[in-house]
């Protein structure tokens, strides 16, 4: 048996992975990696090859490819039988458009910097999100390593998802689909519990998260440390949409949260509940809709980090 399994999404970056695989294989091979690895055909294949390796005693596995394929990985990770979760370790080759994650626990953009921060092997243990949803009326659940968006987030995510501009870079998808998503979108009424704290308003857009960064490089959580036991909260109330046109540099030092319409928080526990659908976003992953209910578990996640 091979030390790492990695799990190579060829279609991430609009499948300019699958040009770069080479690449990487061959770095990863001139640096004495004794791997095996897999691509990915579809939607949740990393999460079952993730669990396949597990049962099949990998204990590293590696991600080759963005934050959505990350996402697949921990759900594997966290719905097997196979082992304890503390017991592996889970490192990512950046192919994506966003890698957001990376950005907060310290592994660069830049695939051979990335593969270097696997061979130093200095492992930082994170927290990891926990969220119950609906979908037809069936409770699902999903865990999240980043940041879960709401309200207006997920309306542009699920935007850039099926933009055709995905092939370009994160960054410039998002915005591109935040400016034309903007003028078409209400503000949605919300009860949202905070520990215990109930918090009723008409919400623009929330983010709940562990790590600092969404949307291709937004600090849409600028205080957030990602093993302190504690989810992030911002919150922006009913905005006028040119606020948010003007402000939008902001987003990316987070400078915004300090405008009159912003709101943080910070907690273990976050439900929200609302008359109408509200969706749901997870580290770029757009699922279903309210009511929602947030944990997390502290400190559950091993990964090769750079911090």
């Amino acid at each position: 048996m091979k030390e790492y399994f990695m799990i190579v999404n060829p279609h991430s970056s609009g499948s300019k992975a699958i040009k770069l695989w080479p690449i990487i294989k061959e770095n990863l091979e001139k640096e004495r990696f004794d791997f095996e690895y897999e691509f990915t055909k579809g939607r949740m294949d990393a999460y079952y090859l993730t669990i396949k390796a597990i049962k099949d005693r990998y204990r590293k596995i590696i991600g080759v490819g963005g934050d959505g394929t990350i996402n697949e990985i921990i759900n594997g990770i966290f719905n097997q039988n196979f082992a304890n979760p503390e017991d592996i370790i889970i490192g990512v080759i950046p192919t994506g458009t966003g890698n957001d994650w990376g950005k907060t626990i310290g592994i660069p953009n830049n695939y051979f910097q990335a593969i270097e921060v696997i061979k130093n092997g200095k492992i930082i243990e994170q927290d990891v999100g926990k969220v119950l949803y609906y979908e037809n009326n069936e409770e699902k659940r999903r865990y999240f390593v980043n940041i879960a968006g709401m309200f207006f987030d997920a309306v542009v995510t699920k935007n850039t998802n099926i933009s055709k501009d995905k092939n370009k870079s994160g960054t410039f998808s998002y915005l591109l689909n935040l400016i034309t998503s903007l003028f078409k979108y209400k503000p949605q009424k919300a009860k949202i519990i905070i520990d215990g704290e109930i918090i009723n308003e008409k919400i623009f857009t929330m983010a709940v998260g562990i790590c600092k960064y969404s949307g291709g490089g937004m600090m849409m959580l600028p205080d957030a440390i990602y093993n302190d036991g504690y989810f992030d909260i911002t919150l922006i109330k009913d905005v006028p949409k040119m606020q948010v046109i003007r402000n939008i540099k902001k987003i990316f030092d987070g400078s915004f949260v300090n405008l009159k319409w912003v709101k943080q928080f910070r907690g273990k526990n976050i439900e929200i509940e609302s008359k109408e659908k509200i969706y749901l976003e997870v580290d770029g992953e757009n699922l279903g809709h309210t009511p929602f209910k947030f944990s997390i578990i502290e400190k559950s996640l091993n990964v090769f980090g750079g911090e």
